[in-house]
């Protein structure tokens, strides 16, 4: 039916918010880049800081402190991920955004002001707590209201934009590096509070979920955003509004019966729930394990084994590096869904394990040389590997774990991706720092090797969903096509893709098509 020639009278949906979506779109987006950049610069401005001498020195760090410094945004995390569901659940998606950033900008606060290592720790702990909770809101906010041809590549984006504060933080570093006093280390931290604040800036320009809000019976305020969503300004389709509010409704209530038990022991309940477990609980941890973690956290420690001491150069390179991540990460975003999640995430990881293999060799030849060939190549390798974990792995942190469950099953299976996620990053903090002292080029070697490992394991067990809405995921999982994808055989999707192109898709497909 073609809308009505009248404009329609928004009555619920904020008058912040933009009535059309050409001009919400880039709200959104930017939604997507503030809040992965928060997260970007509170966890590389370790790294930073770490590189200058003046935080080091007052803080008479040791192998086991600074191991503690750097575990402490993990500690948050963990405890992050039993309330992650609950708090956007209970206050909504957009308003669970504020309420990270009200903990987060707590924390900076406080680790801005740190007099000792205790301080400090807390402070730590608060920004982890936050930072976990808002990039568990925001990308199931997008999710929820973006329409399926975009959600992957925003939702690839997101992560991708962790670069974004990453780089930030290493700027921010480097011109604090020549001041003489302790604010060389508390100018950075006190800056990570400017994400935050942008944050709180954009969110009451974007509308609710409308998830969220037809769970909570307020129906026409879900009418009125997805008719925002439909694109068609001030004159969308009504009747078809209340199709897609009809349709979303009987769905959730069908999910609620079908999984009717905790959705944690549903996790459980049948071969295909355990299948996603799986990749859940091996994707998680390598998310941190890959040997990315020792680039994020550790990158002084590395240059200065493979020769390059001076705290100047270090953080040129850091800025240049988080450039290259940054570039890089953006391509592989777009590429998602031309190459495919399994062939880029084996591309990504097989590139990995040979750098690794690579950068030990160097640091075995040329660490305690002064060859500048060897050193610059050293450099070159780490950029290479780096590039690698980009491509491939950033724009699916946000992405895949998101896509595998069905929507009973999504806010639990995020939260064990997340636990997981967050305890290996903890285990990471404790232990690199005594690894790579104690091995040297060995450790190199050794995470190549569990890296093989994860590539065996997902050769097996990971599930393409290219091209598939997420009812045609589940039925990759469920159905008697799981089998193709394991072998490594893609759906084929030209069918679909035929009648996209047409516009001759009939209107059930249409409405799941659009959940």
């Amino acid at each position: 039916m073609a809308s009505s020639s009248a404009p329609y009278s928004f009555k619920h949906v904020s008058r912040l918010v933009p009535k059309d979506s050409r001009l919400l779109m880039p709200l959104l987006l930017t939604v997507a880049i503030v809040n992965s950049a928060t997260l970007g610069y509170d966890t590389s401005v370790m790294n930073g800081l770490l590189i200058l001498p003046s935080y080091s020195q007052y803080f008479h760090l040791t192998p086991a402190t600074e191991g503690l410094n750097n575990a402490a945004s993990w500690m948050g995390s963990i405890l992050a991920g039993f309330v992650m569901q609950p708090i956007p659940d209970y206050f909504g998606r957009r308003r669970a955004i504020y309420v990270a950033s009200c903990i987060t900008a707590s924390g900076i606060i406080l680790q801005a002001a740190a007099q000792n290592i205790p301080m400090f720790v807390v402070a730590r702990m608060i920004v982890g707590m936050g930072t976990a909770i808002s990039n568990t809101a925001a990308p199931t906010l997008l999710g929820e209201l973006l329409p399926p041809r975009k959600r992957s590549r925003v939702l690839g984006l997101f992560f991708s934009c962790f670069f974004v504060g990453s780089l930030t933080s290493a700027i921010v570093n480097y011109g604090s590096q020549n001041i003489a006093s302790t604010w060389a280390w508390r100018l950075p931290s006190m800056l990570q509070i400017i994400p935050s604040a942008l944050a709180v800036g954009i969110t009451p320009f974007i509308p609710e979920s409308p998830r969220w809000l037809i769970s909570r019976d307020r129906n026409e305020e879900a009418l009125e955003v997805l008719l925002i969503m439909q694109g068609q300004g001030p004159n969308p389709d009504v009747v078809k509004g209340r199709e897609q509010l009809d349709t979303i409704h009987e769905t959730i209530s069908r999910e609620a019966k079908e999984f009717s038990r905790s959705p944690w022991r549903e996790m459980i309940s049948t071969k295909a729930n355990r299948r996603r477990l799986l990749i859940l609980c091996t994707f998680g941890p390598m998310t941190e394990m890959f040997g990315n973690f020792i680039i994020s956290f550790y990158l002084g420690k590395i240059l200065t084994q493979a020769g390059i001491t001076s705290t100047k150069t270090q953080t040129q390179v850091q800025v240049i590096i988080n450039c290259w991540s940054f570039a890089i990460a953006v391509c592989g975003s777009f590429l998602l869904d031309i190459l495919g999640r399994r062939k880029q995430l084996f591309i990504g990881v097989g590139g990995m394990t040979t750098t690794l293999l690579m950068i030990g060799g160097l640091i075995k030849r040329y660490g305690s040389s002064t060859d500048a060939s060897g050193i610059y190549g050293t450099i070159a390798v780490i950029f290479l590997f780096q590039g690698f974990y980009a491509f491939s792995i950033t724009p699916m942190t946000s992405l895949y774990p998101n896509e595998i469950s069905p929507f009973k099953l999504r806010a639990a299976g995020y939260a064990v991706f997340h636990i997981l996620d967050a305890s290996f990053g903890l285990l990471a903090s404790f232990t690199m720092a005594f690894a790579m002292a104690d091995l040297g080029w060995k450790f190199y070697f050794i995470n190549a090797a569990w890296d093989f490992c994860f590539l065996v394991l997902a050769y097996f067990t990971y599930v393409e969903t290219k091209g598939l809405t997420l009812e045609e995921i589940r039925t990759r999982f469920e159905g008697p096509g799981g089998a193709d994808v394991v072998d490594g055989i893609e759906p084929d999707n030209s069918s679909h893709e035929i009648e996209q192109e047409t516009g001759k898709t009939d209107n059930a497909h249409i409405k799941a098509h659009e959940l």
